[in-house]
């Protein structure tokens, strides 16, 4: 997910419109999509555990999730304001080379860890700690390298084989099913025209409401998870 804000982030730097208030407006509704998709997930994984036990989930348990969701990610980004920056200047003065890496994924695995104990799905756990972890609490490490460019190799090498598995999940005999594609069909004309609807809902004046609209298409990772969520 945070790929595709990259990806997309990218486009608009090479148009040179990053710092248009359309581009901050496009990005900013890519987080939102993310935070809602991951919501959504922890209620999609929830309802697929209790299928494999042939229970069914209430409204209550519904509702249940959300409110975790929030209170989970609400107390990760207080985590990241006040804790944080504290844990990673008492690391940084081991001067030791590596530290900050491995603080990084080992943070990320425990978010993760405690996202799944608490009923939710791990990634919500990691998302969080993508959102927490920024280049400006590294500061006082030894590496003059990001965060971001630390974890380059290890993406270059897990990126592939999570779409190897979404690719393997997938049957290609159902793309000669006319219902599957219309299905299909339909779903993409729906969020085309969604994104554009949400485009002319821009209040502000003196705005590209087309650019905005168009450029919150591209969409599919957290579509992806959900897939691979919900097994074959």
């Amino acid at each position: 997910m945070r790929h595709q804000r990259r990806i997309t982030a990218r486009v608009l730097k090479d148009l040179r419109r990053l710092h248009t208030k359309e581009s901050q407006i496009i990005l900013g509704a890519a987080v939102i999509d993310d935070v809602l998709g991951l919501i959504i997930l922890a209620v999609v994984a929830g309802m697929v555990g209790a299928a494999q036990v042939g229970q069914l989930l209430n409204v209550g348990s519904i509702v249940r999730l959300i409110v975790i969701s929030f209170v989970f990610l609400g107390g990760a980004l207080a985590l990241g304001i006040y804790v944080v920056p504290k844990l990673l200047n008492q690391l940084a003065r081991l001067r030791t080379s590596g530290v900050m890496l491995v603080a990084s994924l080992v943070f990320a695995f425990a978010l993760a860890y405690l996202a799944n104990a608490v009923g939710l799905a791990a990634i919500v756990g990691a998302f969080a700690a993508g959102l927490v972890l920024e280049d400006v609490h590294f500061r006082g490490f030894r590496e003059e390298i990001t965060i971001e460019q630390l974890l380059k190799p290890i993406a270059t090498i897990l990126v592939p084989i999570f779409f190897v598995l979404m690719g393997i999940q997938v049957r290609l005999e159902t793309f000669a099913d006319p219902t599957v594609l219309g299905i299909a069909a339909g779903l993409t004309v729906v969020a085309i025209i969604g994104k554009q609807v949400c485009g002319l809902g821009v209040i502000e004046k003196d705005l590209d409401r087309l650019t905005v609209g168009v450029g919150m298409i591209p969409r599919g990772e957290v579509g992806l998870i959900f897939a691979g969520s919900a097994g074959p």
